[in-house]
């Protein structure tokens, strides 16, 4: 038997799906359709045949290449790495609160506390500027290899949810098949070959459902993938237009003040301008805070929704 469906995307066919629930005997999965029922029924041997090649074809083909889209995902994920820009966001941050504005109106020691700290801000934030464009030329970079993967995932994930289907109607008749074999058998050799029918279906109900809950897996993956690219998208828009021209601003509203605190004490009236630009830097900073945050929440959920699609050994067998 060779491969049965086409490659699908993640939408559903118009038909309801069979699902995993119970029904009369343990093997079942979902009830054809009178329609098909009237169609011609085959036997149960044939259809365990069927439905075994068909488990054998996607164990064989299918699951690995899920897998393999599954390690592409999870090597993305790495060349992203959110610490790169984490550190010298916060080491800006710390930078940036640590300035006290009063010791620079004190002038002599205070004063070069202040011109310090003052120093060690613009050192931070050209740190920052620099892990930023590096940042943002690999987010620029990863997001249309991110966008194919997950296309493929689709791809595959859908393929294999085809199958599964095809599979789910053919055990499906099979059992209605078992159903009028035992309500006409009239022999222990007869009953006995029904019970071993049954027994396979059950084996092959169980693979099939395997393969049923990493498509499921796929989905969530899919889904995660999707809000973690929209989330990334938002940082860098965060980052870029946001934090930089604040981090600029208060670089450039500091030099001065810098520059005079050198041999004098600053007045009040020349400090207000950088407090506003300070505040303002606060802000953008913890909004990029908070983007962060929640793409390490995200990150987490989808390297434990990957760590689920990796397979067992016998997962199928």
């Amino acid at each position: 038997m060779t491969d049965l469906m086409p490659e699908s995307a993640w939408a559903e066919p118009a038909a309801t799906p069979p699902d995993f629930s119970e029904s009369t005997c343990p093997a079942s999965l979902a009830q054809p359709a009178p329609a098909a029922r009237r169609a011609g029924r085959r036997p149960a041997p044939a259809l365990a045949a069927d439905v075994n090649e068909l488990l054998e074809s996607m164990a064989r083909k299918r699951v690995p290449r899920l897998d393999a889209v599954r390690q592409r995902l999870q090597q993305s994920r790495a060349v992203l790495n959110l610490a790169q820009i984490e550190a010298p966001l916060q080491a800006l941050h710390a930078a940036t609160t640590a300035i006290d504005f009063l010791a620079g109106r004190q002038g002599g020691a205070a004063g070069a506390e202040f011109l310090r700290q003052g120093l060690a801000l613009t050192a931070a934030a050209a740190q920052w500027e620099s892990r930023m464009a590096s940042f943002l030329q690999r987010h620029a970079s990863g997001v249309p290899v991110t966008r194919l993967v997950g296309i493929d995932l689709v791809l595959e994930s859908g393929s294999l949810h085809k199958r599964v289907r095809q599979g789910a109607h053919w055990l499906a008749e099979m059992d209605q098949d078992l159903l009028r074999r035992r309500r006409t058998a009239n022999s222990s050799v007869a009953s006995r070959a029904i019970d071993e029918l049954a027994r396979r279906a059950k084996a092959m109900h169980e693979r099939l459902q395997a393969v049923h809950r990493l498509c499921g897996h796929a989905r969530r993956v899919h889904g995660l993938c999707e809000e973690q690219a929209h989330a990334r998208a938002d940082l860098c828009e965060t980052l870029q237009l946001r934090v930089h021209p604040a981090s600029h601003a208060l670089v450039e509203a500091l030099q001065p003040l810098l520059q005079a605190a050198a041999y004098r004490a600053l007045v009040p009236t020349e400090l207000l301008g950088a407090i506003d630009a300070r505040h303002a830097l606060q802000v953008e900073l913890t909004q990029a805070g908070a983007h962060l945050a929640r793409l390490h929440a995200g990150d987490r959920e989808l390297a434990m929704q990957l760590a689920s699609m990796a397979p067992a050994p016998g997962h199928l067998g």
